[in-house]
């Protein structure tokens, strides 16, 4: 009985991470100007590609929409796909991203 008990709950915790947030508040990613993710920001909260504006740090706010951030302006270059919360503060070569909504 306990392990039918372990796997409902698991599966209701799967199923809440991928849902949707229901604020309404769409994925969104702060880049940030300075060292260690220091300095001025911006925030994308638009869907659809977007040019950053600073490299020096970025953080992903996963709310149900999936993102792929590009090493190229305009959604071109290497992709890599964001699917869940992330910070990375570092200049790691992402110039673009394109929220998927």
């Amino acid at each position: 009985m306990a392990i039918v008990v372990v796997a409902v709950v698991m599966a209701v915790s799967v199923t809440s991470v991928m849902a949707k947030d229901s604020s309404g508040t769409p994925s969104s990613l702060t880049t940030w100007s300075g060292a260690d993710c220091s300095g001025d920001t911006s925030t994308i909260r638009s869907c659809g590609c977007t040019d950053l504006v600073f490299y020096a740090g970025q953080e992903f706010y996963y709310r149900g929409e999936t993102a792929t951030l590009y090493t190229g302006t305009g959604c071109a270059g290497k992709p890599y796909q964001v699917f869940e919360d992330t910070q990375a503060c570092g200049d790691f070569g992402w110039r673009s991203i394109n929220i998927d909504c």
